[in-house]
């Protein structure tokens, strides 16, 4: 048997049992995986933390990560094969016999993968039912308070006298069907345009269609399909004897082409494109376009694209052009996408020739400045070469990546805000970089992000992309002892941390973390005055206790001042808290909710929260 199949086996039979085996072979592992040990193979101290997952996943910080089998090869000093035998002495295998079930090995994970696929294929079918069941209902209750109407949105889009359902807000409620017929999503659009899709629309094949008043049996002559509502409608007016179809969006095209063609076989398809121009805010291509002609080719229909050099659809057209002249155009602009119009001999092109480096040159790109990103597209106009700059946002640095105890990832950026004299260090989560959630966290910490939605996806791109050149960061929801140094409320860290770390944490007494005076004159005016006083000695000993707490493993504790008015009680913490900052800024108050109290004592972790 070759070594790689033994290593495989071993690997499997000691998967979900690394720390015992570790611990068999003399190899000490923690078993938090939030503890940070001196490593089993490097001696490298507080750097080396196991989080398992089955696998005996590790990572040092010093000579790296890896699995379990990766742990015993450093620590022995051996190879991949030599740690294997290692682990099946443990394990009680004998790897001169491993090569006899082989064979049995291989069929028996071949029928667990299937199994395992399955069940998958099962579970995916059960979360579809639910998640349609609970489509329903949502959709049930949001028909029962709609009216029928002419929307708003659509007397906006110059196409009055359609009747709708209309929401008590005003919006458009569009129901959409999938090939059985079966209500599977729905749309609400306002009146200013704005759509939405509602929760647990099973939207890919889902579809509207306009002029719905023909037996299930009728076979159509011609079916045309639109993304939007109001392009389906002006193309209906322009061709009435089609079927007019709504797909809602150009990735869904192609699938509601080929729902089409299954259900009228005969019949002549046309994608109605929306024309995103290159020039407009969607960036270099033209994901309209391109999208008609991938559901034409896969249905053997034609396109019929809005003429012009700027972002149009046909409802467009339809306003500012009338509807005879629409009419006339969408006429003339059908094509085949498989004809010579569309696709082109492919060039071959040297590798160093320089018709390639003229091809490289005029790749576009992001180009960091001091004063911004900027996409940059070269352009070739009368044989030279002129770039368009677009700016993205203003300066902005990808420092790293983090993760917080809850395994989630964070892209860790740096920008100086607008006004603003120091530069501001902020982790945003993966998961909202190019969404609305991540593009108001920087606009709100006062970065200047483009309003076009094409450079947007643009810049989103680039910041992941730009994730693994950093530093790996610790995310920290909590102040106090974190790795090695102490972490301020405001962010400022105490020591040297073994490796960096970020507070994402926030306090609202944040700014009350300043310097006024020294040591001695804090002796002299404050300390000198309470000595004696048992209730303000007492506050100063819980500020300087406080900061001891995570080097001591000693749980926190509160101190509750009980007496009359003006006996002292606010003197009292003022003076604790004047060993942090400014006592006013830093004093909070019992009056908030449960929930901001809890994010304040994170905010507090080993250190003093004077409540008043």
């Amino acid at each position: 048997m070759r070594n790689i199949d033994m290593i495989r086996q071993v690997s499997d039979a000691a998967a979900g049992r690394w720390p015992d085996v570790l611990s068999l072979m003399g190899i000490e592992v923690p078993a938090s995986p939030r503890a940070q040990v001196a490593c089993p193979a490097c001696g490298g101290k507080d750097r080396f933390r196991f989080d398992d997952d089955g696998r005996g996943a590790h990572f040092c910080n010093a000579c790296g990560a890896g699995d379990g089998l990766e742990l015993v090869k450093k620590v022995n000093n051996c190879d991949a094969t030599r740690a294997a035998q290692l682990v099946a002495d443990v394990l009680g295998m004998d790897v001169h016999t491993l090569h006899t079930t082989a064979s049995n090995g291989n069929a028996l994970r071949q029928q667990e993968q299937g199994e395992r696929r399955a069940a998958l294929a099962q579970q995916q079918a059960e979360d579809r039912a639910a998640r349609a069941i609970r489509f329903t209902a949502r959709l049930t209750a949001l028909a029962a308070q709609a009216q029928p109407g002419e929307p708003a949105y659509l007397a906006g889009k110059g196409l009055p006298g359609f009747t709708f359902p209309v929401l008590p807000d005003g919006a458009l409620l569009l129901v959409l069907v999938n090939e059985a017929g079966d209500k599977v999503a729905a749309q609400t659009i306002t009146a200013d345009g704005e759509k939405r899709l509602l929760t647990g629309s099973a939207k890919k094949g889902a579809y509207h269609v306009i002029n719905l008043t023909y037996s299930p049996q009728a076979v159509r002559q011609e079916v045309i399909i639109g993304e939007g509502l109001a392009t389906v409608l002006s193309v209906h007016l322009m061709r009435p004897d089609a079927l007019a179809v709504v797909a809602i969006d150009a990735g869904n095209l192609l699938p509601v082409a080929q729902v089409m063609r299954r259900k009228y076989p005969q019949a002549q398809i046309v994608i109605a494109a929306d024309n995103d121009h290159p020039a407009s805010e969607t960036g270099a291509t033209n994901i309209g376009r391109e999208s008609a002609e991938k559901a034409a080719i896969a249905v053997n229909g034609s396109v019929a694209l809005p003429p012009g050099d700027h972002k149009a659809d046909w409802n467009d057209y339809h306003q500012q052009h009338g509807l005879d002249n629409a009419i006339a155009a969408f006429n003339d602009s059908l094509y085949l996408p498989q004809g010579e119009e569309v696709t082109a001999p492919a060039e071959v092109i040297e590798i160093g020739s320089q018709a390639s480096q003229k091809r490289n040159a005029q790749k576009p790109y992001v180009d960091s400045r001091r004063n911004g990103l900027y996409w940059v597209e070269p352009k070739e106009k009368s044989g030279e070469i002129t770039e368009v700059e677009s700016l993205l946002c203003s300066a902005l640095e990808v420092v790293g990546v983090g993760i917080d105890d809850n395994r989630t990832r964070y892209l860790v950026l740096r920008w100086r805000a607008l006004g603003a004299k120091e530069e501001t260090t902020q982790a945003i989560p993966l998961a909202d970089i190019g969404e609305r959630e991540g593009w108001r966290t920087l606009k709100g910490g006062g970065l200047y992000v483009t309003t076009k939605s094409g450079l947007r996806a643009t810049l989103a791109d680039w910041l992941q992309s730009q994730a693994h050149k950093g530093e790996v960061w610790r995310i920290a929801q909590a102040t106090g002892w974190q790795c090695g140094a102490y972490l301020m409320p405001d962010g400022d860290i105490i020591g040297t941390p073994q490796i960096p770390v970020l507070f994402n944490g926030r306090s609202s007494a944040a700014s009350g973390y300043t310097t006024s005076g020294t040591a001695e004159s804090w002796r002299d005016s404050v300390a000198h005055l309470a000595d004696g006083n048992y209730s303000m000695m007492t506050g100063v000993a819980a500020a300087l206790a406080a900061p001891l707490i995570g080097l001591a493993g000693a749980d926190g504790f509160g101190i509750h001042f009980y007496e009359q008015s003006s006996a002292g009680k606010t003197t009292t913490a003022n003076v604790a808290a004047s060993m942090y900052g400014n006592p006013d800024v830093l004093r909070l108050t019992w009056y908030g909710t449960a929930l901001g109290l809890a994010n304040e004592a994170a905010a507090h972790n080993d250190a003093l929260m004077p409540l008043g």
